[in-house]
């Protein structure tokens, strides 16, 4: 019999989900035993956080249930928080105290920090940030709640800070969620941007289609505007200059998780910057037995540079390491091995952003998508990825049934694609009638024919005027 071997997940975040459905009890070895280990039961996904703010769904539509998930899958689940890991040792330490949890593996996906958070003065005390995702939702919730209770003609004034995509999203969010409570004369929501411009890797058109969005809904975006410390009642900025506010929410980009920078000290290899360095196999450059997937790591190795932290690169990891973390543990961890399954993370993917108002905006091949069939493409798309994780969906298990590694969101054989002037049109349309199928399809055409995409994106440009 062959010795059995430990793999610990730690961290049950968007990849983790996908590995813990795929290597269950049925699939995986006999003598492979898996443990995932996180501080919450339940994770929130990211895409529908700004959908649940706007109020378009609940706080319960955005969780995973992790409990449930593991137990389906015949993974040992630890309700604990992970302050060390002895790489030596291969030990992982717990906050409770409990013995240490012994692994041949471990897979991190834990996720990363809101920058500045910690050390802008006052940021922490007084504004609601965005991570931990959970308790953005819980708070905005209570703070809308407090807003029902109160004078319903009480001026409000919500400052974001941060103008990345996050930022927008919520921006966009709080005001279609709180000024049908406090009425369209009661509300002000500025963005603070430290940038320039807003989406600044974007093209003109994206970024004049985001801006002219944003004026329609009332929004203030302030240019170049620095932070240097949130008061209770106001944010002062490096200039000197005090924005008065009755509600701050903290949005500023990621940086590295507090436990990536310990196990640096540990000796993991990581960047400058915190980042858990890994190569085009998810796998830590220093310690083959260790992974990390999501906003956790950075990739060498590529052609291009490591993708930004987004959502749909964690996502896409998810069958990576469903192929290699197996394979990790029968010793094919070199980098020199064909038989670990690179990752290539793709150049350009669909952006969607709710506008809080039952609508959202999409960007893709330098091209904006707008209008509520827009929002019920990302409504589709959302869902069908938690849904692949619900409890009353999962599958019965069938013994020896291989491991899935597909993309959730693969598709079945389509329709044959329009006609590109079609399609073109289709890809124009803000009108409420578009069926999004149609529109996806669209998108998808273009994705897997370059020829194709590029006739479309010929018309496009004209319509356009770009």
């Amino acid at each position: 019999m062959s010795h059995s071997k430990h793999l610990v997940l730690v961290g049950g975040g968007h990849a983790h989900a996908q590995v813990i459905k795929a290597l269950n009890k049925a699939s995986r070895s006999k003598d492979l035993k898996v443990t995932l280990i996180d501080s919450q039961k339940s994770a929130s996904y990211s895409g529908m956080v700004p959908g649940c703010v706007a109020g378009a769904y609940t706080a319960e539509d955005t969780l995973l249930h992790l409990e449930p998930l593991s137990s389906w899958a015949g993974i040992d689940f630890i309700n604990d928080q992970v302050v060390d890991i002895d790489f030596e040792r291969k030990e992982i330490v717990l906050k409770s105290n409990e013995d240490p949890v012994s692994f041949d593996a471990v897979s991190l996906d834990i996720g990363s920090a809101s920058r500045g958070l910690k050390t802008t003065k006052g940021a922490l005390e007084n504004t609601i940030p965005t991570r931990p995702i959970s308790d953005l939702v819980k708070r905005f919730d209570a703070e809308t709640q407090k807003l029902r209770a109160g004078d319903s003609s009480a001026k409000i004034h919500v400052v974001m800070i941060g103008g990345g995509p996050a930022g927008i999203e919520l921006s966009m969010s709080v005001m279609g969620r709180w000024k049908p409570i406090v009425g369209k004369d009661n509300i002000r929501v500025t963005v603070l941007n430290a940038g320039s411009e807003l989406v600044s890797s974007e093209t003109d058109l994206n970024r004049q289609t985001l801006v002219a969005a944003m004026e329609e809904r009332g929004i203030e975006v302030r240019q170049e505007s620095y932070v240097q410390e949130v008061k209770p009642n106001c944010v002062v900025l490096e200039s000197g200059e005090e924005i008065s506010c009755t509600h701050c929410l903290w949005a500023t980009g990621a940086e590295s998780h507090s436990l990536a920078f310990q196990l640096g000290d540990r000796g993991l290899a990581v960047s400058d910057r915190g980042y858990i360095r890994v190569n085009q196999y998810l796998q830590s450059v220093s310690h083959p037995f260790v992974f990390a997937a999501g906003d956790c790591n950075v990739i060498e190795g590529l052609s291009k540079p490591s993708p930004p932290k987004a959502g749909v690169f964690a996502v896409r990891s998810g069958p990576i390491l469903v192929e290699n973390l197996p394979k990790c543990l029968t010793g094919k961890t070199t980098k020199e091995s064909n038989d670990l399954t690179a990752y290539v993370p793709q150049d350009d993917f669909l952006k969607l952003l709710v506008c809080g108002d039952g609508t959202a905006i999409g960007f893709r091949f330098g091209f904006p998508i707008q209008g509520k069939w827009v929002f019920d493409l990302k409504d589709a798309i959302d869902r069908s990825f938690v849904n692949l994780f619900k409890e009353e969906n999962l599958p019965e298990l069938e013994d020896g049934k291989p491991y899935d590694n597909s993309q959730y969101d693969a598709t079945a054989d389509r329709r044959p694609p329009l006609d590109p002037t079609d399609a073109a049109e289709i890809w124009r349309r803000t009108d409420d009638d578009l069926n999004y199928e149609e529109a996806w399809d669209v998108i998808r055409d273009m994705a897997a024919d370059e020829q194709y995409k590029n006739s479309v994106l010929e018309i496009l440009a004209d319509r356009f005027g770009a």
